[in-house]
């Protein structure tokens, strides 16, 4: 019985693209405000803030005033600190890359409870991606606690020009 159940809400989550909660349960959760950043292109266009909600540019390629760039194309690393509005544990993590993909070289989660940043993917930046967006997934073991914020770390001099994030996501339970 178990095995159909989940089948069947398998199915019913395929079915809907923009699905984000089902029966209480939180499914996915977009970034909803600004922490930290290094930098940012200008205060309005390609700002830190463009990189909050859902994704506006995706699946689009190019330089667009509504993702977050980065004041200068390669000179040094830079980060983004994103918070969520609701508590939740983490199982999966998107992040939609429209322009330049495969900077993002780290990824850390906040702990709630204790504000510790917790690294939970660590990889080289991947140099020569194909010049198209993409949803950049990260799959987890989920999280034994819950979260409130996403540092993506950037390795801007690896993928040259800017490095553009239209959105992040985060997927998991949410707390009761």
């Amino acid at each position: 019985m178990k095995i159909v159940f989940a089948f069947l809400l398998g199915l019913i989550l395929l079915s809907c693209s923009d699905f984000e909660e089902f029966n209480g349960i939180k499914i996915r959760q977009y970034a909803t405000k600004v922490i930290r950043f290094s930098s940012q292109y200008t205060a309005t266009s390609w700002a830190a803030t463009r990189a909050l909600g859902k994704e506006n540019v995706y699946p689009n390629y190019g330089d667009f005033v509504n993702a977050w760039a980065s004041f200068s194309a390669d000179e040094e690393r830079e980060f983004l600190e994103l918070g969520f509005d609701t508590l939740q544990t983490v199982r999966s993590i998107e992040i939609f890359e429209t322009y330049n993909p495969g900077a993002v070289d780290s990824v850390f989660l906040r702990d709630a409870s204790t504000k510790k940043w917790n690294l939970v993917y660590t990889k080289p930046a991947i140099q020569n991606l194909e010049k198209k967006s993409r949803i950049f997934s990260i799959y987890l073991i989920e999280t034994g606690y819950f979260s409130d914020a996403i540092r993506i770390a950037i390795n801007s001099p690896a993928v040259p020009g800017w490095n553009e994030i239209d959105a992040i996501a985060i997927t998991g339970q949410r707390k009761p």
